[in-house]
């Protein structure tokens, strides 16, 4: 299968390159280089085990880019990443055999993908509908990366502990059939997702997982057993009134990322998660008031009722039995917020401010799913949590350096967490750029929030990139 993928992927990429005959096409790329290394020793960490000046992460990656025009109504884009980590892949069972190709695929890591792949045609059966159809990245939302109404496209949880800038927050391109309707100062859009978007998330969650819940074994169940649940639909009307951008959506598909269904405390312990099916009400709007920039977006969602499940063992009469506890797992509906202001101070001196209700793991659980599962503030793929983000920038007068002063509170009912992520970007030449920086936490516990599992975790990175 992997043989297969690598080759058709191949073939699209020297269709992309053929097919721009018919028209003018750009290619462009990058390639990057990122490496961190954490600070202080944690021999026992909840996520990481590691020495100070251990490497936290190492990867050299490269993106290929073709744009271009078939006519004057029809453009396309495609996307390929490949990823190389520097390490080896020995198990000892077995000595790196090359691949079938001479690739060597058993002896280092490498990654080699479809990222996305478009085609845009304008006017589409009639005067003002476009169609985008393939693997594209479909934005929803004003604020800046913290989005509670962007459902479209799940949040890419694959890098998010690498703590790399390039990656807080991204989210990943889905194939999806997009409408989008221009009439007059509104807009009108239709999305149909082909296929449920589901977070990737990091190597190794799963022995994560077990070893957080204290489980022997997990498993994922999904709620999608016909080909039509495989699929979602967004709806968008925006328009922009009084020099401000304002819009209604409504998403009906199913979470991206898991929760934690049920426990079978009988040994051997095992957990269940699940994907569960959701619509969702949003609202957004954007704009300016005397230099101050504004945006706001609110989300309500409707989980579908669910019941969660313990079991845990019970001893009656010298035999052990077990004993069943259903309870409904969500709350019917629940609201995620996020409302933030930037300004721009000149000489170069730029401010952001948000707050967030609700991150994008966390979910509305009952107070019985709560004491049941024990889920609750202050950890991944818990209940509600506040936070408060900002940063401070810097940019020379030739742009050839900024520096970002950038931090994260996390507040819960037990406590607080405080990050601190700074970053410099040097521009050495016009095509490479150099990053340094960090992330500390400067308090916070485990256990009061979920930051705080990163007390012994802070590190530095440094990044290099290279655009042609």
């Amino acid at each position: 299968m992997r043989a297969k993928r690598i080759i058709w992927t191949c073939l699209l990429f020297g269709f992309a390159i053929q097919a721009p005959a018919a028209g003018k096409f750009d290619f462009s790329g990058r390639v990057k280089l990122f490496a961190s290394a954490f600070m202080v020793d944690n021999s026992a960490g909840q996520f990481f085990s590691h020495g100070a000046a251990d490497f936290a992460s190492k990867r050299l990656e490269l993106r290929l880019n073709v744009n271009g025009y078939v006519s004057e109504r029809v453009v396309y884009q495609v996307r390929f990443d490949a990823y190389a980590y520097p390490g080896d892949m020995l198990d000892g069972q077995r000595f790196p055999e090359a691949g079938s190709l001479g690739s060597a695929i058993s002896s280092e890591y490498f990654e080699f993908n479809l990222y996305e792949a478009s085609v845009k045609v304008t006017d589409f059966i009639i005067h003002g509908l476009d169609l985008t159809l393939g693997k594209q990245r479909i934005q929803w939302g004003s604020a800046d990366k913290i989005n509670v109404v962007d459902n479209l496209n799940p949040v890419d949880f694959a890098n998010f502990f690498t703590f790399d800038p390039d990656y807080f927050a991204e989210r990943r391109p889905q194939t999806s059939l997009n409408f989008e309707y221009y009439a007059g100062a509104m807009k009108f859009q239709l999305v149909w997702l082909l296929q449920n978007p589901v977070s990737p998330m990091p190597y190794g969650y799963s022995t994560r997982m077990q070893e957080f819940y204290g489980l022997q074994s997990i498993s994922l169940r999904k709620y999608w057993n016909r080909e039509l649940d495989k699929t979602g639909l967004g709806l968008r009307i925006s328009r922009n009134v009084f020099n401000i951008d304002f819009a209604l959506s409504y998403f009906n598909g199913n979470s991206s990322l898991p929760v934690l269904l049920e426990i079978n405390a009988v040994p051997p312990h095992a957990g269940t998660f699940f994907y569960p099916h959701q619509q969702v009400l949003g609202f957004d709007c954007a704009g300016d008031f005397k230099g101050v920039g504004f945006w706001a977006e609110v989300a309500l969602t409707f989980p579908e009722n669910i019941n969660g499940r313990l079991v845990v063992p019970l001893a009656v009469d010298g035999h052990v039995i077990a004993v069943e506890n259903n309870f409904r797992l969500l709350e019917p509906a629940y609201w995620k917020y996020v409302v933030g202001l930037d300004y721009n101070f000149g000489h170069g001196v730029y401010a952001n401010l948000q707050f967030l209700r609700g991150f994008f793991d966390e979910f509305a659980f009952t107070a019985a799913a709560q004491k049941n599962l024990g889920l609750g503030q202050g950890m991944f793929f818990g209940t509600l949590s506040n936070y408060l983000l900002g940063r401070l920038e810097f940019k020379s007068a030739n742009e050839k350096i900024r520096l970002k002063a950038g931090g994260l509170a996390e507040m819960t009912a037990k406590g607080t967490a405080f990050a601190l992520m700074p970053e410099m970007e040097i521009r050495v030449a016009d095509a490479l750029v150099v990053n340094i920086g960090g992330f500390w936490l400067l308090s916070g516990q485990a256990g009061d929030s979920k930051f705080g599992l990163f007390k012994k975790d802070s590190l530095v990175f440094l990044g290099m990139k290279v655009d042609f």
